[in-house]
């Protein structure tokens, strides 16, 4: 049964808006809308699965495409054996998505329990066809999910400020939970979603926080996975000359994608603190395509795993252009799809097994 517990009403929400003028967004949070900062849980779409397992990181830009994703998730041939999937920007309620809880039609479809976050609550919310107008990540499980809990994350870009049409509150966040692999082995997951609006500091402050939060809620001996969007930019995404800069040198963007540990100091503090990154990920790698005003594309590495006791192998680069190589018995619609982009942002994958004492 699902444990549906995020909930708010539209008067506490612009009591929070106001609130949020004159005290810490967090505490604004806290005192007005305490419903939108648990958890929603639904452990009861998939019993279990196995050793070792298939996990996957995938920024689905809010669901867009969600019924190419779904299929592409269904049958490509990777992504069909997946275990554990860390799902960033997921609409709940977003008139752009048609008004669906993105995170639990996906689950469902795939035959995956989930654990949702909520990141942004949009201001629109209630109106211009939005429904519950709520943004955010998640974990989506064959294992069996329980223990879940949210860690807000500090703000390193007040995106209630934004000066866009699409003013928020909330704040970057990551969902923990414990889950079962079975044989009386149990895990830690992580996803998590870092601020692109700042620099490499600021992320790494971002990470140090998240890190605390995770090594006090699981066991020490309990094995980790970390995975997410930590918006590994190299410069400080809210600054619109650096990236404007970097989007006139190509090679220079090429370059960056092997050299993020030496750029984003978030990388090796992770790995200070036991969680690695070098033997589950491809170092060098194109995961976003980030589309600049005058035409250009800046080509980012931005998609991680990090973990801690697991022997991790194979990692992989699925990118997110629709193709229909290998699918098997897939029904004929789904082969319409092919060539159409389902997000902004590539796929990571990695084989996870249990580490021998």
């Amino acid at each position: 049964m699902g444990v549906q517990v995020i909930h708010y009403d539209r008067a506490d929400m612009f009591e929070a808006a106001k609130a949020v003028e004159t005290m810490p967004h967090l505490k604004a949070l806290e005192t007005f809308m305490p419903g939108l900062l648990e958890a929603d849980l639904d452990s009861g779409f998939a019993r279990g699965a196995a050793l070792p397992f298939n996990a996957a990181v995938f920024n689905m830009e809010a669901g867009r495409r969600f019924k190419e994703i779904r299929a592409y998730a269904q049958h490509h041939p990777l992504l069909k054996n997946a275990g554990v999937i860390f799902a960033n920007e997921l609409d709940w309620g977003m008139a752009r998505t048609g008004n669906l809880h993105i995170t639990r039609e996906l689950a469902q479809s795939l035959g995956m329990n989930y654990a949702y976050g909520v990141e942004f609550l949009s201001l629109s919310a209630g109106e211009k066809g939005n429904n519950q107008g709520l943004h955010g990540n998640a974990i989506l499980s064959k294992f069996p999910l329980s223990r879940v809990k949210i860690v807000r994350l500090p703000v390193e870009y007040e995106w209630f400020h934004y000066k866009g049409n699409d003013r928020r509150l909330g704040l970057r966040m990551a969902v923990l939970a414990d889950a079962d692999l079975g044989g009386g082995l149990k895990a830690g997951l992580v996803s998590v979603h870092l601020e692109n609006r700042t620099g490499p500091d600021g992320r790494l402050r971002q990470m140090e926080c998240l890190l605390d939060a995770v090594t006090a809620h699981f066991p020490e001996d309990m094995p980790v996975l970390m995975g997410g969007d930590m918006n590994t930019n190299t410069v400080d995404g809210n600054s619109a000359s650096q990236m404007q800069e970097l989007s006139l040198q190509p090679g220079e963007q090429w370059r960056r994608l092997g050299q993020i540990p030496s750029l984003e100091p978030l990388m090796d503090y992770a790995a200070s603190r036991g969680f690695t990154y070098a033997d589950c990920n491809i170092m060098e790698k194109s995961t976003r395509r980030k589309p600049m005003e005058d035409g250009r594309t800046v080509i980012l590495n931005l998609d991680w795993f990090f973990q801690r006791g697991f022997s991790c192998s194979d990692p992989v680069r699925v990118e997110s252009i629709f193709h229909c190589d290998g699918f098997d018995k897939a029904p004929e619609e789904v082969f319409s799809y092919q060539g159409r982009e389902l997000s902004d942002h590539d796929i990571v994958m990695i084989r996870c097994g249990r580490k021998e004492a």
